[in-house]
């Protein structure tokens, strides 16, 4: 055969093969590291009941409990009053209200008997009934802005309105939770209107 033929195919077979080796080398260090993924032992394995855990957020207790029209006192004397709930109908460009479910509407008074500022900015409130959870309405021609912004001085109060959304018929019972910085804070038991 004439070497000047050789040459080229030389190049082809060189590089052909050196493409099967890299290949092959990378599907080895591929495998390689995959193997070694998920690799944990029974110790490691986590039980239904962590799973359940993981999954399900335990409700904590509210540090104070009441009715509606009555001072609930924290146990850092910060006092909180929810009036009885009362139906309303929401306006033209509330937010929240859900077709179906009986709107409530009720005012909350904060007093500050604690040394410190109180911050009501995180405040959410979590309406329950018997047919589920109830949602915020908000509706600022009706002045139900969500909760004050500026932090309550020592010594000093505040009123404000809010709105739910709730499943169920007047009549049937009304849970509400005043959650602040992630804490129960308050919790009111009553009636829808």
């Amino acid at each position: 055969m004439r070497k000047d033929l050789l040459a080229p195919m030389e190049d082809y077979m060189f590089t052909r093969n050196s493409h099967k080796v890299t290949a092959a080398v990378t599907a080895a260090l591929l495998a390689l590291a995959l193997s070694a993924c998920g690799g944990g032992t029974e110790a490691e394995t986590t039980t239904a009941a962590e799973g359940e855990a993981l999954v399900n957020t335990v409700e904590e207790a509210a540090q104070a409990t009441g009715a509606f029209d009555a001072a609930v006192v924290t146990p850092d004397k910060n006092s909180f009053t929810m009036s009885s709930p009362a139906k309303f109908t929401p306006g033209k460009f509330a937010a929240g209200q859900l077709p179906g479910q009986v709107n409530q509407r009720f005012n909350i008074t904060v007093s500050n008997g604690s040394g410190a500022e109180l911050d009501l900015a995180t405040l959410i409130i979590k309406g329950t009934t018997t047919a589920g959870a109830c949602v915020d309405i908000f509706d600022g021609d009706a002045k139900m802005d969500g909760a004050p912004q500026t932090p309550l001085a020592a010594g000093a109060s505040i009123s404000f309105a809010w709105g739910i959304s709730c499943p169920g018929a007047p009549g049937d019972e009304l849970t509400v939770v005043l959650t602040n910085n992630a804490i129960n804070v308050v919790e009111a038991k009553g009636k829808l209107a």
